[in-house]
């Protein structure tokens, strides 16, 4: 029995701590997000949702993600370009409503300044492209790549 209650404990132990390098690591990586956004001028592809989701806006999200982890992995290493799916539904993010125009789920690529957004594109084609995977793809990495190259 006293066995049982030190093996419980020290379980209870190891998993708190391996749990405070968790918070500790998210923390620091939420930093450098947040240092990268006002040192320079990057770009931001973002997925807006509401807390209800039918299965497209699963697909549309899913999609995406792949076009732009899988298109700009030297833009995503270097910090130039960074990937973001947000629900618009939690108080911190309502303002997108307001700041990208945004009427449904929607793609949206920004470009930002110093910390602030200076233009953005909704990539509106993506509900038309949701069942076709590999048109859908290739319609995020080029407007997002196009975007990326105009000043």
């Amino acid at each position: 029995m006293k066995n049982r209650r030190m093996a419980g404990f020290a379980a209870m132990s190891i998993a708190a701590i391996v749990s405070s390098f968790v918070w500790v690591a998210a923390a620091s990586s939420d930093q450098s997000l947040k240092k990268g956004i006002n040192d320079k001028t990057h770009y931001m592809a973002y997925y807006f949702y509401t807390t209800r989701r039918c299965m497209t806006c699963k697909t549309i999200e899913q999609f995406a993600q792949e076009a732009i982890k899988e298109n700009f992995k030297d833009d995503l290493k270097s910090g130039k370009l960074q990937w973001q799916a947000l629900n618009v539904d939690m108080p911190k993010n309502k303002h997108f409503i307001k700041d990208f125009q945004l009427y449904t789920k929607s793609v949206i690529v920004a470009e930002y300044n110093n910390g602030k957004p200076v233009r953005w594109e909704n990539l509106s084609d993506v509900w038309q492209l949701s069942r076709d995977k590999q048109k859908f793809i290739r319609y995020v990495a080029r407007e997002t790549q196009h975007f990326m190259e105009k000043k």
